[in-house]
């Protein structure tokens, strides 16, 4: 059985240095023999808005049609992937939106008696942010750790992702050339690392 990398993009901008963040670990992906899918969410004019129908769905135990083809390919991923840059402290709405229809309680966690159960365990996750802001910025105003806290741990890990690596490169559009190369390879590195096997 092959191993699987679902890669979920969620940059508006059509030239953006996500997009070579995200080539970059496909390549190294492919390198390693594991089959990439990738999901541009602008491109796929993903509706992100989380519904009344939504919730009517949830509770009678189905989903919409948009909704199972993403819940299907996180099912069977082995590693998700996923590039996106940090406005107002957190992932666009689209991403937001994203994890609201597709990570749902009963497909990606549930709750039992002695508290919430993800159910998305077998599987790893590399997360690969951008801000504007220096890495000593954020830390000077307490927000160095938002990201990790609210979408590594609050969101993947709580779903079951183990481990989930999460990098932010910080200062992007004043880097030099060769210091955005430096943190490409950082990527190939990251997806290097994911612990073996993935999946046999």
């Amino acid at each position: 059985m092959s191993v699987k990398a679902l890669m979920i993009f969620a940059h508006p901008g059509e030239n953006s240095f996500h997009h070579a963040i995200m080539q970059r670990a496909a390549a190294a992906c492919e390198r390693r023999g594991i089959a990439v899918t990738l999901r541009n969410l602008y491109q796929l004019n993903f509706q992100p808005v989380f519904r009344a129908q939504d919730m009517q769905r949830i509770e009678a135990k189905q989903v919409s049609p948009d909704v199972a083809e993403e819940q299907q390919l996180v099912r069977e991923c082995d590693l998700l992937v996923m590039s996106f840059p940090v406005w107002w402290w957190g992932p666009p709405a689209i991403l937001k939106g994203w994890f609201d229809r597709v990570l749902t309680n009963g497909f990606a966690f549930r709750y039992t008696e002695k508290g919430p159960v993800g159910l998305l365990r077998g599987k790893q996750a590399a997360l690969f942010t951008t801000t504007r802001e220096s890495q000593q910025e954020m830390k000077a105003d307490g927000y160095d750790w938002l990201i990790t806290q609210q979408v590594a741990k609050g969101v993947l890990s709580f779903v079951g992702f183990d481990p989930v690596i999460h990098k932010n490169f910080a200062e992007v559009p004043y880097l030099s050339a060769a210091e955005r190369e430096r943190m490409l390879q950082e990527v190939e590195d990251t997806i290097a690392s994911m612990r073996r096997p993935l999946r046999v």
